[in-house]
């Protein structure tokens, strides 16, 4: 059973934190985390988090994208702006997704790809 401060040092790596800002934070030394990271049931609780942290990720894309998606059709629909700035919006619009992934599929594959790369460690 981890201990509350490897608990937390466990939220902080899957947040990308640095070892010295987690010692610093924690008040212990930075060879304790690295000990710590080498402790089994320490990688399985780190690989729950970051899974847990990519998934939120993933969603707060997916809700940006949605959000934005949403802007730029309200203003394309507005009655306020004239057709060159709706012209332009659209433009630019679209010569930034233009050749890009969708950004909904990239950080979805990215969540596979970490998914099955913890299943292979087991």
């Amino acid at each position: 059973m981890l201990n509350n401060n490897q608990q937390i040092a466990v939220q902080l790596v899957a947040q990308g934190k640095t070892g010295k800002f987690i010692s610093e934070y924690l008040n212990v030394a930075e060879e304790t985390i690295s000990r710590w990271k080498q402790i089994n049931e320490f990688k399985e609780a780190l690989d729950d988090a970051t899974e847990v942290v990519l998934r939120q990720i993933d969603e707060t894309h997916k809700n940006l994208l949605i959000s934005s998606q949403n802007v730029i059709n309200e203003a394309l629909n507005s009655k306020e702006l004239d057709l060159f700035k709706k012209a332009n919006l659209a433009l630019r619009y679209l010569s930034l997704i233009k050749g890009k992934d969708d950004i909904t599929q990239k950080s979805s594959h990215n969540l596979f790809k970490h998914t099955e790369l913890y299943s292979f460690k087991l």
